[in-house]
């Protein structure tokens, strides 16, 4: 059986630096978060690609801090057992 030539994509940076990022930022968030249990992760799939590209130059950390507790049309998704934030203007 003749061999194939597999060849390895390059490796995509950005994205890996992207994740890197959403990543640091979502542990942050749930460090400081009083009830992890009530938090899902997966929230942060499509809330964390927002914010890097909004915030991709500042500390992800610092950022959760800040943002802790505002997190705005995304909590149903972060928050999917809560019902809405005390922070969603709708409420």
């Amino acid at each position: 059986m003749p061999a194939t030539d597999e060849t390895t994509p390059p490796p995509n940076y950005p994205l890996k630096e992207a994740l890197v990022w959403i990543s640091k930022f979502a542990h942050a968030w749930k460090a400081i978060e009083p009830s992890p249990r009530s938090l899902s992760i997966d929230g942060f799939i499509i809330w964390g690609p927002v914010l890097y590209e909004k915030h991709k130059d500042e500390d992800p950390v610092q950022l959760a801090r800040q943002l802790f507790g505002r997190s705005g049309e995304y909590f149903r998704y972060l928050y999917p057992g809560r019902g809405r934030s005390s922070n969603d203007p709708r409420s």
